[in-house]
């Protein structure tokens, strides 16, 4: 394979990752909101889901470069992207940390997987906010029963 067919490969992958993860985020609206962050500044990753009814859990998804390309290099193209569901946890000491729950990498070839991947765990949100939101929140007690007549 040719350079230039390489990097039209990865060009895109590019795409399809980008395409495929605003259809997962348009799919459901109102459940999740898709962040592009900057990780070497501040953010999680390049591409994030953030659950819209909290700010416990996360997954971020990090474009990963070939050795000496730089995140200044204005033609950088991903060769892979590592990605990483994540849940906030409690330290002892009241701090509260990110915490892996998955991670993986995944290639060009790979991105149909990792979409999957991706929409599975944005369902998963959906589900979980459903529920809390039908049975009276997070606490899990649910609805009051009906106080007893007399």
């Amino acid at each position: 394979m040719s350079e230039n067919e390489a990097e039209e490969r990865l060009t895109q992958a590019i795409l399809m990752l980008d395409e495929g993860l605003r259809r997962i985020a348009r799919k459901y609206e109102g459940t999740v909101s898709l962040l592009e962050e900057d990780p070497e500044t501040f953010g999680a990753g390049h591409y994030v889901f953030y659950p819209e009814a909290h700010s416990r859990t996360r997954f971020a998804i990090e474009e990963q470069y070939a050795p000496g390309v730089g995140w200044d290099d204005p033609d950088r193209v991903p060769t892979s992207w590592l990605w990483r569901a994540e849940r906030r946890t409690r330290h002892p000491d009241g701090t509260h940390v990110w915490a892996e729950e998955q991670f993986g990498e995944s290639f060009p070839e790979q991105l149909p997987e990792l979409l999957t991947t991706v929409e599975r765990w944005v369902r998963r949100t959906k589900n979980l906010a459903d529920q809390e939101q039908a049975f009276g929140g997070p606490d899990r007690r649910g609805p009051a029963p009906p106080a007893p007549s007399l």
